[in-house]
């Protein structure tokens, strides 16, 4: 009987010494991971050398990590950090720019830089998007769906060309475990 009340004792001391909103941070977990997806675009020769539109699609799925994946059911909340992308793999004309590019997903869009795509792969250049305006929608829609399909547009003035752009997706995953 004297083990059940100090365990008693012990444990309404431990409860009233943290409010619930620290006990709730305690149960929490932040899972951090960055994710990195590869649009791959070929465009070929116009043959009036007008500039060429392009397209190229992803699917950024978040259970390809195996803790999220194991809590799925317990994610509380979703954050983007960051995203980054990076123009790899460059081959044709060397004036070759990327203009009016957009990154879409759902219903929204985030702008993508224009770039020399020759230059900016020769340089490993890291754009970082700072217009962070849509990180809350696309954060919402892996929450609700873990995955979300992504397609990258824009126009290239010169062509031939072929090149991948390299995406980097940095997110905070807190999953609640009580």
């Amino acid at each position: 009987m004297k083990i059940k009340t100090k365990v008693g004792l012990l444990l309404l001391l431990f409860i009233s010494a943290f409010s619930c909103d620290e006990l709730d941070e305690i149960t929490e977990i932040d899972i951090t991971q960055d994710f990195t997806r590869t649009f791959n675009v070929s465009v070929q020769e116009d043959s009036e050398g007008q500039p060429q539109s392009f397209s190229s699609a992803i699917t950024l799925d978040i259970t390809d990590n195996e803790d999220i994946q194991n809590n799925i059911d317990l994610i509380q909340n979703i954050s983007i950090n960051s995203i980054t992308y990076e123009i790899i793999n460059f081959s044709g004309s060397e004036d070759a720019m990327l203009t009016d590019g957009q990154l879409t997903y759902g219903t929204n869009s985030i702008t993508v830089s224009n770039i020399n795509l020759e230059q900016s792969d020769i340089d490993n250049t890291i754009y970082t998007i700072s217009d962070t305006s849509g990180f809350n929608s696309l954060a919402n829609d892996l929450e609700n769906d873990q995955v979300v399909n992504m397609s990258l547009t824009g126009t290239v003035n010169e062509t031939p060309v072929a090149f991948d752009v390299e995406v980097t997706f940095d997110l905070t995953v807190t999953i609640d475990v009580l």
